[in-house]
């Protein structure tokens, strides 16, 4: 008998369950799995800050559903439910009715007002792409009319900017704001010390969820960039004009972007559910509401078991790792397997201030400034190529490159001067180059000896993977990891070298040659062997501008090509089991 399993959201979560959905079941005939979403595409929420501000357009955090499913099982449907029986166990919206047989919530979560009289209406919020794009638009407004306005007292509202909130949307927003006022000062001969920018927070410090040194960072950071840390007052009430605080002070202002808290979306708020006050589903230890075991909810939608009771954080790592464990437990019930509890393990905090600064507390070893933003990209990096694949990954990671300006931050800065299309064959022998001297030393090891005899990666040998610079935890790693297996990983080495190689010289599979590239050379980086070989830079540098030049002088001319189609095509017929799913209503 054929199952139905509906994912109603396509956030971080609901994508993670798909994806683990097809590939458990793949070998089942008898399942359809079903993704809705109110859009056709995957919005990137931990970036959208950069759409308000101006840094990127709204199309560098969309990724397209039918891009990240083509190659699977899943049915896409873009439409919006509006209701949910449970008994009956079918989905409604206005033109179509759904049946399931397993449902996964996770509609995630949206802004509140918390209750403050005039946030409603006098506030911006920050939670979708829409919002986004209001605020950029309020902002360039208020420029423009300060430009010409002769009022001295509404000039000073247009161009004070307050955001109220100091956890991790609210900073960022600000990290934004901070970079692209300075531009539109320029733009509209508006004098730079006539914009304001306030920080607005009850409590007595921002970023609650960060250690305190990393927080105290931020706020000293903020303020160097002359922005206004109004602290311990919370807001009492939002007027068309300005904020008034609980000890009586008075904030005019025309733009006041909220981000004082969340709770679950109205999907999962209006569902007859155990909820907790956030409007959290209440779900046991393997993701399943309390009342109907055949029903699941993920990410932002539940009030996940962990740690003493207390409940998982909203972050994106806690979505995916709820997505892939109701995925789990619905294959295990259907192929007759043994169900898993959530185990989390959240690795880290990160966030930034503008393009150029950023903080990230990653299991307890704390980051500031271009090592947390490095770190972040990576992060970034590591999410786009799990949920959207390879080829979105790849795209995603050479648009955003593209399109920064030089101004807009450290990846782009060092990008800034490279032209993807126009230096594609330039770059070409640039990475035949790069090849070659990963052949050389791959070929220079194995006459060394390195796949004969464990010796060259031990303590005290002459080619000791240890420098003079090394960081402490690095060594304690190969002291602990690589030591005992030198010969193991002497193959790993030098064989990854030749790999390397080959893809770099010959053209194949670039992309993944120059990440490779890329990751060795931060390895040499870490070993503490700069600046004392010198041409590590060169290295780093040179495998990154050579990730997009495999389609000159390569056989990744015809390779990709062939693979997008093998691996990319349209999966035919998979939409006939929609029969099984949807059913139109009769609205006559």
């Amino acid at each position: 008998m054929s199952k139905n399993i509906i994912i109603l959201g396509a956030g971080y979560g609901g994508i993670t369950a798909a994806k683990k959905l097809n590939r458990l079941l793949k070998k089942n005939p008898n399942t359809t799995i079903t993704l809705i979403d109110n859009n056709p595409y995957h919005t990137l929420l931990t970036e959208v800050h950069e759409v308000a501000g101006n840094r990127i357009d709204s199309e560098g955090v969309k990724i397209g559903l039918n891009d990240i499913f083509n190659p699977t099982e899943v049915n896409i449907v873009k439409d919006k439910i509006n209701d949910i029986d449970f008994e009956s166990k079918t989905l409604s919206s206005e033109n179509f009715q759904y049946n399931y047989d397993y449902l996964i919530l996770g509609t995630g979560s949206q802004p509140t007002h918390c209750g403050v009289k005039g946030a409603d209406e006098n506030t911006f919020t920050l939670w979708s792409i829409d919002d986004a794009e209001a605020i950029n638009q309020h902002i360039k407004k208020c420029f423009q009319e300060a430009r010409v306005i002769r009022d001295s007292q509404l000039r000073r509202e247009l161009l004070t900017f307050a955001v109220c909130g100091g956890g991790f949307t609210g900073v960022e927003m600000l990290g934004e704001l901070i970079e692209w006022l300075d531009e539109l000062s320029a733009q509209y001969e508006i004098p730079r010390d006539e914009v304001n920018l306030y920080l607005c927070e009850g409590l007595d410090r921002i970023l609650p969820s960060l250690d305190q040194k990393l927080a105290d960072k931020a706020m000293d950071y903020l303020q160097k960039k002359g922005v206004n840390l109004k602290l311990g007052s919370f807001v009492d009430e939002v007027k068309e004009n300005g904020l008034v605080f609980s000890n009586g002070d008075v904030l005019n202002c025309r733009t006041i972007v909220w981000n004082c808290g969340v709770m679950a979306s109205d999907t999962a708020t209006t569902l007859e559910l155990k909820t907790d006050k956030r409007g959290r589903i209440e779900v046991n230890s393997y993701l399943q509401t309390i009342e109907y075991p055949e029903v699941y909810a993920i990410g932002d939608n539940a009030h996940t078991p962990w740690q003493d009771e207390k409940a998982l954080p909203a972050l994106v790592e806690a979505a995916l790792q709820t997505g892939e464990t109701a995925a789990h437990n619905i294959a295990a019930d259907i192929n007759g397997s043994k169900k898993e509890e959530i185990k989390a393990k959240l690795h880290g905090i990160m966030v930034s201030i503008g393009g150029k600064y950023a903080l990230a507390d990653l299991m307890g070893i704390s980051l500031t400034s271009w090592p947390a933003m490095y770190m972040k990209h990576l992060v970034n990096m590591h999410y786009l190529f799990s949920l959207g694949g390879f080829k979105n990954g790849i795209g995603y990671i050479l648009n955003y490159i593209k399109e920064q300006s030089s101004s807009k931050g450290l990846v782009a800065q060092s990008f800034d001067h490279f032209s993807w299309e126009a230096s594609s064959f330039l770059l070409a022998f640039l990475r035949i180059f790069l090849g070659f001297q990963w052949l050389i030393s791959g070929l220079d090891k194995v006459h060394n000896g390195w796949l004969t005899a464990g010796d060259k990666l031990v303590a005290g040998a002459s080619t000791s993977p240890i420098g003079p610079n090394a960081l402490d935890w690095y060594v304690s790693f190969m002291e602990a990891v690589v030591f005992p297996n030198a010969y193991l990983f002497q193959v790993m080495i030098t064989m990854g070298e030749l790999a390397l190689s080959a893809s770099l010289i010959l053209g194949i599979l670039v992309p993944l040659g120059g990440i490779g590239s890329f990751f060795m050379t931060i390895n040499f980086f870490l070993s503490g062997f700069y600046p004392q070989n010198v041409t590590l830079p060169w290295f780093l540098f040179s495998s990154i501008a050579v990730i997009g030049a495999g389609r000159s002088l390569s056989v990744d001319y015809y390779l990709l090509p062939w693979l997008r189609r093998i691996i990319w095509r349209k999966k035919r017929g998979k939409n006939k089991d929609l029969q099984l799913v949807m059913n139109p209503i009769n609205n006559d």
